[in-house]
């Protein structure tokens, strides 16, 4: 549309300056004419002013202009919050109504931005920094959002994010009475001594139902312990007791109501890596032998370990002494102490050539140095959770054994009562060159390790071999048993490798890591299954010490679970990788092991609050003189105004676009105001008129 409108301007015959000159001499003039009190001062005034008006040359200007359209951008947010329920379908149906409305308007420009999902919740200033940043702020109408209010990135002065008198509307898409039941941490530790109880203090809400019971499901490392009660809106404080060293995973869901919004809230997710304050070791050496000094230097070289050490010095070869045990002893065996009363404080228990003992009882009957309840007491502290390590001898095989006690009950490998004494290399065995504890140790094919003088021979019963002796005789066997663990070594001659005899071995190394393994180090498990996310894509890794066809299980944020088949690409390990679906918590299960990831954070902050709003953003829309506009899912819109500048730009029920009325010259034509000779004339009437006014 074009507009032929005039204007007026100069086209001055002199320069300026002496124009400028020569009208402040003619003012001089005509002043100094009415000092002197001369009645033609005023026509002497008018005689310059015609003067200047002729030099100056005014020119008349028509322009053709182009009005230009006003700039208003609409966000629209897609973060995950607003996929909820009907919420989406609402936002698309006031998206496209509002669109509409404003195309139809031909003084508009329509802009558009997206507010997407993202790991730090909804980022609506982003998105609005971004639609701005190619659009004129001089003709810049307004800002439509349409979201449902629950925005994490307003700055402390939001209204300063546009320019004055620029309105930020938002129309609030959601149900207010909508029901979400979600739990959130007021203190999570991110650090917990192994073997003690960490406090978690928590909060569960769900607007609208404040004091009534709810239900909090705990689970660590993958393992439901317990269940919890809570009163909803109050605080509470839970104990979890840390399982094992390094990283544990403490999951605490509250059991969902009917009708929620989401399940993705209900859950609190932490990470919380498990230390020891200090290990506590019992060695119990059976008898005096050439390596019971490596074992006690081993556990000795560890700073973290306390080690409590009580060596059996009665002398096998004297046979009836008829003497009391207290009556061998440097010191009385502190049997009540150690197996019944403190037996549980220790982290990991050694027995070192360990076998039954008898002495002469009262009645003439021998009677066991060890009583049998106090072996029965180590197979529960084994089967509750504790660290067993057999390191036998000749007696393993013989009348003596400790397997012939209740400690058989946990005991992986059964003697077969007789003794092999030849030298031989120890070899790793396919499991061997596959398990955390040894496959460091796998290495070159020509291994040098010492040789070894003797082996117990044995029959496994359960657990795994990952060393061997001659004609694959099981050397180092390893199970778990109830909730502990169980290591035998089925030979008196490791010790040869700490001396360094034929070269040695890696005897430090090897029963450190058997004895962390024994006490739960996480990173030593054979079977173990990890996940990590990059680019929308979870990969995964499984290791096993089975042969044969890997899937894992995994069930994704939105509940649902997929199935996928992993390739072998080593010597038991296993990879594969499946798709994400969105930010949140997933949990993937292969056999009898587990884990958890996320992508994003594992506590979005998406999911904290989901109930529509108008709080978060006032501070913006009443800083710019915008509206809000609660419209529930019904899919409408407020009126759209147009306004002056400097109006009003909002009321209740309706939201106002300023209107610039902006343009642009396309064309512009000029011609003169007036003939000059007729400013000259006008000047000389003017003077003669003040020369007769002076003669009169």
């Amino acid at each position: 549309m074009l507009d032929n409108l005039p204007n007026l301007a100069f086209d001055p015959l002199l320069s300026l300056v002496w124009i400028t000159g020569l009208g402040i001499l003619m003012f001089i003039a005509a002043l100094a004419a009415g000092i002197g009190r001369l009645k033609s001062y005023f026509l002497r005034l008018l005689a310059g002013l015609f003067i200047v008006l002729a030099l100056l040359n005014p020119q008349t200007v028509v322009e053709d202009r182009e009005p230009l359209q006003d700039a208003v951008l609409v966000i629209k947010d897609e973060s995950e919050s607003m996929m909820l329920g009907a919420r989406s379908a609402a936002a698309e149906k006031t998206y496209a109504a509002l669109i509409e409305t404003l195309k139809a308007d031909p003084t508009l420009e329509v802009n558009t931005a997206v507010i997407r999902p993202n790991s730090d919740g909804t980022r609506l200033t982003s998105s609005l920094i971004d639609g701005l940043g190619n659009m004129p702020a001089n003709r810049l109408a307004g800002i439509i959002a349409i979201t449902d209010g629950q925005v994490h990135d307003l700055p402390e002065n939001p209204e300063a994010l546009l320019p004055s008198g620029v309105p930020f509307h938002s129309i609030i898409i959601g149900e207010k009475t909508s029901r979400d039941r979600r739990i959130s941490a007021i203190v999570a530790p991110r650090y917990g001594l192994v073997g003690e109880q960490a406090e978690f203090e928590l909060r569960v809400d769900d607007p609208g139902y404040e004091g009534e019971r709810a239900q909090i499901e705990i689970k660590l490392n993958g393992e439901t312990k317990a269940r919890f009660p809570a009163t909803i809106g109050n605080r509470i404080s839970i104990p979890i007791e840390i399982e094992r060293r390094g990283s544990n995973t403490v999951e605490l869901t509250v059991i969902p109501a009917e009708g929620e919004l989401t399940l993705n809230n209900n859950v609190f997710v932490a990470e919380i890596s498990g230390i020891r304050d200090r290990m506590r070791v019992l060695l119990v050496t059976g008898e005096p032998h050439n390596g019971g000094r490596s074992w006690r230097n081993l556990l000795k070289s560890d700073p973290a370990v306390d080690l409590v050490q009580f060596t059996i010095l009665t002398n096998p070869r004297v046979k009836n002494t008829n003497a009391r045990q207290s009556e061998l002893s440097l010191i009385a065996f502190p049997t009540r102490q150690l197996f019944e009363e403190k037996l549980t404080e220790f982290d990991l228990i050694i027995f070192d050539h360990f076998k039954r003992r008898f002495q002469p009882g009262r009645s003439g009957r021998s009677t066991p140095i060890l009583n049998p309840y106090y072996l029965q007491n180590v197979s529960q502290y084994v089967e509750d959770g504790g660290a067993l390590l057999v390191a036998t001898g000749p007696s393993f095989a013989a009348e003596e054994s400790i397997y012939r006690s209740p400690l058989a009950a946990v005991l992986p490998s059964r003697p077969t009562g007789k003794t092999t004494n030849e030298s031989f290399k120890p070899e790793l065995n396919a499991k061997g060159r596959r398990h955390p504890i040894t496959a460091s140790f796998a290495g070159k094919e020509d291994q040098t390790w010492g040789k070894w003088f003797r082996i117990i021979d044995n029959k496994p019963i359960s657990g795994n071999v990952l060393m061997e002796g001659p004609d694959a005789a099981p050397l180092l066997v390893i199970d778990k048993i109830g909730d502990g663990r169980v290591a035998m070594i089925m030979s008196d001659q490791a010790w040869l490798w700490a001396k360094g005899f034929d070269g040695g071995g890696p005897y430090s190394e090897m029963f450190r890591r058997t004895a962390h393994w024994l006490m739960g180090e996480p990173d030593l498990d054979a079977e173990k299954l990890t996940v990590s996310s990059e680019n929308g894509v979870l990969a995964i890794e499984r290791r096993t010490l089975e042969d044969g066809a890997q899937t894992v299980k995994v069930q994704k944020p939105d509940g649902t679970t997929q199935t996928v088949k992993l390739s072998k690409t080593g010597e038991g390990l296993y990879r594969g990788s499946v798709k994400s679906a969105g930010q949140g918590a997933y949990r993937l299960s292969s056999g009898d092991v587990s884990t958890i990831t996320a992508i994003g954070t594992l506590n979005p902050k998406e999911y904290a609050q989901l109930h529509p709003t108008i709080d978060i953003l006032a501070p913006l829309t009443t800083g710019t003189g915008g509206s809000q506009h609660m419209m529930g899912l019904t899919g409408n819109l407020p009126d759209i105004r147009r306004v002056k500048v400097g109006k009003k730009t909002s009321d209740t029920n309706w939201a106002g676009l300023v209107e610039h009325e902006d343009y642009t010259v396309r064309a512009s034509k000029r011609s003169p105001l007036a003939p000059g000779w007729l400013f000259f004339i006008l000047a000389l009437l003017s003077l003669a008129g003040a020369w007769r006014r002076e003669g009169l």
